[in-house]
């Protein structure tokens, strides 16, 4: 070879030594300033997950090194230096990777070794995959560099041989660790070759085991245990004989409600015996209301003007013993006191349309009362319209009713009436101590007793009377001159709601052209509207409906029975059509006038 030859290779030599000096300075500034900014520098290369290396793009340094590398031809050194410095450069290079190479070839054989002496049945792989990586990346390396020593090495070629050695040692001290990891210890191998799901069941099966042994031990010594204290236990129950007492098995009563008729569920229930025991009571009610919720559940208190009065009664003796709470307005303190003891009331018994009446009167005088109202005077006012209201709408009224009824009666009339009323009672009482002579035939049936009771009424009077049964009503009819009746409510289309076989008694007057009066008065007047008997009504007990001096009745058992059903209805409806007049206080008037007496008495006192 010529001399030019090896001084132009040798030129370019140590021009790439130069070059790769001044890039190593140029990078520790770079990595100084870095430090101080904290940003990542531009030439590192890329590493993803797999570690796949992707440099990145240089091209405008490595032209920049061109330039550099084409004006620094010119100048010239010495130039066994620069060949010194090459060369140590590539056989360090070298020097790295043999040895790493053959770092990894040692720990791959230790491996294998240790797995065969153990016998496990997962055995590591040969090479990781690290490691292969590793390897295929030196292989990778060497071939760069051996192509590079061929050729004539450039800037850009130094730079990234120096880089391929950095990452390369860098996987080998992460493969070596894995390896030594892996080979600590025969247990630790097979855990490291298991998931953690086999391991959770190895852990589980151990545990049962150990539950399995000692539940076998604990059966083992229980027998041998109660073996020893049979012979005691013998012993005593040999000792003493328990005498044996027979229960006997009581019939289950089922309840009521489950007798009821489907299309009869919305009607009120009387209350029974031992429900009326269960009642809870409010600790702030007046004894006077307790009292009388009780008395109509348990029907002591029975007709439309006697539950009217006593309601009035109960009312009074609650305002008269009615304390104003602080801070509190009178009226409206009352008026909220009320409406508790209402409720109370209304859940013994459904109100008769009489009662709802009273208490609309009522609040309408505590509305009426003033804000300033001392209140002594309030509760004095307040008892003084309660006597008035007692006075006026039954007292007096009956009295009036009594005057009109009494000239529609003539000496030797037959004058037939059904169920107990009161006002009946008045009227007939009043009419014969007058010097009417005439006979009453009342009507009654064998369930409810209101005609034994008008009956009894009667005849303490010294009226002449004849019973009979509601079977025999169309035999007597036709010798009757006249036809009254009692209600409990006169409802605003004209139809009149009275005790159950009141419409069957109209019915059979009617049949005969005999003249029906209805008796009642404007306090009974009531705004609703009813079309029939299933509509709004009350059940009494069904109880009443079975004959007891009859061993052989089919119904003496019908609790036990759930396919029997008896319905016992307190109220019938009977429409205008078959009452002749309704005797008011005020007239005696067609049925039609119902809604005229409502705006009256709405206007008068505020019902």
């Amino acid at each position: 070879m010529s001399s030019k030859g090896i001084t132009e290779k040798s030129r370019d030599e140590v021009l790439g030594a130069r070059e790769a000096k001044k890039l190593a300075k140029q990078k520790a500034k770079q990595k100084a300033a870095a430090n101080e900014v904290k940003e990542p520098a531009p030439e590192k290369a890329v590493v993803d997950e797999n570690k796949n290396e992707q440099p990145v793009r240089l091209e405008p340094k490595i032209a920049a090194n061109e330039d550099i590398q084409m004006k620094t031809l010119d100048k010239s050194k010495d130039e066994v230096d620069r060949a010194v410095v090459v060369n140590e450069i590539t056989g360090d290079n070298e020097r790295d990777k043999i040895k790493a190479e053959r770092a990894a070839k040692k720990a791959a054989k230790q491996a294998k070794k240790k797995g065969a002496a153990e016998g496990d049945v997962k055995q590591p792989p040969e090479r990781p995959p690290v490691q292969q990586e590793a390897t295929s990346s030196s292989s990778e390396q060497i071939t760069r560099t051996e192509a590079c020593k061929g050729d004539d090495m450039t800037v850009r070629d130094v730079v990234e041989t120096l880089k391929d050695i950095a990452n390369v040692a860098k996987e080998v001290k992460e493969v070596t660790a894995k390896v030594q990891s892996i080979d600590l210890g025969g247990k630790k191998a097979e855990e490291a070759g298991k998931s953690k799901a086999e391991l959770r069941a190895e852990r589980r099966a151990k545990q049962e085991a150990q539950r399995a042994a000692k539940q076998a031990a604990e059966q083992k010594a229980k027998p041998k245990e109660d073996a020893a204290a049979k012979p005691d236990v013998e012993k005593k129950v040999k000792e003493v004989k328990p005498v044996k007492v027979k229960v006997v098995d009581k019939p289950k009563v089922k309840s009521q409600v489950a007798h009821r008729i489907n299309w009869c569920q919305h009607l009120c229930t009387e209350h029974d015996k031992e429900s009326l025991r269960k009642i809870a009571i409010n600790s702030n009610l007046h004894p006077a209301i307790v009292k009388l919720g009780v008395q109509l559940a348990s029907r002591v208190v029975t007709g439309s003007n006697a539950r009217c009065i006593a309601l009035l009664d109960a009312l009074k003796k609650m305002v008269i013993d009615y304390i104003v709470p602080a801070k509190t307005e009178f009226a409206r303190g009352l008026e909220s006191y009320l409406a508790t003891s209402l409720d109370f009331l209304w859940s013994m018994r459904q109100p008769s349309a009489s009662q709802t009446n009273a208490v609309k009167a009522f609040r309408h005088h505590i509305m009426q009362l003033p804000n300033n109202v001392d209140e002594f005077d309030a509760k004095k006012k307040l008892q003084e319209e309660i006597d008035r209201y007692i006075r006026e709408q039954i007292e007096t009224a009956g009295q009036a009713i009594s005057i009109a009824v009494r000239n529609k009666i003539s000496d030797g009339d037959n004058i037939l009436t059904y169920g107990c009323s009161s006002l009946i009672e008045r009227i007939l009482v009043e009419a014969w101590e007058a010097g009417v002579r005439f006979r009453t035939v009342v009507v009654g049936n064998r369930v409810h007793r209101a005609g034994p009771e008008m009956l009894r009424r009667l005849t303490a009077k010294g009226l002449p009377c004849t019973y009979v049964d509601f079977t025999g009503l169309h035999f007597v009819m036709s010798t009757m001159k006249l036809c009254v009746l009692g209600c409990d409510a006169l409802l605003a289309d004209g139809s009149v709601r009275g005790a159950l076989g009141t419409a069957g008694a109209a019915l059979a007057a009617r049949a005969v052209n005999v003249p029906v009066l209805v008796a009642a008065e404007t306090h009974k007047f009531s705004e609703h509207l009813q079309t029939d008997a299933l509509v709004h009504n009350e059940l009494g007990d069904p109880d009443d409906l079975i004959d007891k001096n009859d061993e052989n009745s089919p119904l003496k058992d019908w609790r036990s029975n759930p396919n029997l059903t008896p319905l016992n209805l307190t109220y019938d409806i009977t429409p205008p059509s078959l009452v002749t007049a309704v005797v008011t206080e005020l007239a005696i008037l067609p049925c039609t006038s119902a809604p005229v007496v409502l705006r009256f008495k709405l206007s008068e006192y505020g019902m």
